[in-house]
């Protein structure tokens, strides 16, 4: 069963694909998305003190930019102590957990093929 905290950070309709898993992909999703997923305290706490959040977030090309335009004079910089952990976080826990999922469909295709 994946916990209700995990459930309520994603989309509705993630939600009801994790709904439909059986038990044991469910836990499997948890433990991978537990481990992947990106904490909005850390990343607001990190855009504040190490502006390095728009790598972690897999952003590299933007953390370039950001860190050779200054912050984009320090503007940019305070925008990202509020943008990343409410917009970015969300947006990439939500790609993470829609890649657990298609990883974990993938693999039950390929189970039921050799099953055939």
């Amino acid at each position: 069963m994946v916990s209700n905290q995990i459930l309520d950070e994603l989309p509705s309709s993630i939600r009801q694909t994790i709904n439909s898993l059986p038990e044991y992909q469910k836990s499997t999703f948890e433990e991978d998305y537990l481990r992947k997923r990106k904490s909005k305290a850390l990343i607001a706490v990190l855009s504040i003190l190490f502006p390095i959040q728009l790598f972690l977030l897999g952003r590299t090309g933007l953390g370039i930019a950001f860190i050779l335009t200054g912050g984009g004079l320090y503007v940019w910089w305070i925008i990202e102590w509020f943008y990343s952990p409410l917009i970015r976080v969300p947006a990439y826990n939500e790609s993470v957990a829609r890649e657990l999922l298609r990883d974990i469909h993938a693999a039950q295709s390929i189970q039921s093929f050799k099953a055939s």
